[in-house]
């Protein structure tokens, strides 16, 4: 099997050493990277202007909201979920109590189960919303799937 990054790295070697490489055009300047291809022409130079302000496109700060409020959604899930299995592991140790300890439990999870679901719900309205904004080309986001999450966390 050859190496194909030496083979790759004499052959740049070489055309270095034969000045192939020198004379191009845009020699010794910087490269202009202010101009982004997925950007569509008449909203340049708007996207310009906010970015050497110091801003993003409506889109781009929805869309880290977005990010956080997953992050934060799934930190409350997986605290929920460390309560209630802590909870059944104490009502197991608890022989005089430990029936209503657990219905205790699975009452408390129940309720914190509805609210993981409609804060679901309200991000995944969210996240539709911003699918719709964005500019064709830019990666969409995937719904949050509250069911998987909760699953998931509760085998681990």
């Amino acid at each position: 099997m050859p190496n194909w990054s030496s083979l790759i790295d004499e052959q740049l070697q070489k055309a270095m050493d034969e000045g192939r490489f020198d004379n191009l055009p845009g020699e010794g300047k910087p490269i202009k990277l202010d101009i982004d291809p997925n950007v569509p022409e008449h909203l340049r130079l708007a996207y310009k202007l906010l970015k050497d302000t110091g801003f993003a496109p409506e889109w781009i700060m929805h869309g880290q909201e977005i990010d956080t409020r997953r992050e934060e959604l799934l930190e409350n899930i997986k605290r929920g979920a460390r309560a209630y299995k802590g909870a059944l592991q104490d009502a197991q140790r608890d022989a005089t109590n430990g029936h209503q300890r657990t219905a205790r439990a699975h009452q408390a999870w129940t309720v914190a189960t509805q609210a993981f679901e409609e804060a679901s719900k309200r991000l995944n309205r969210e996240i539709l919303s911003y699918n719709l904004k964005v500019p064709q080309g830019v990666t969409h986001k995937f719904p949050f799937n509250v069911e998987h999450e909760i699953e998931r966390l509760l085998r681990i």
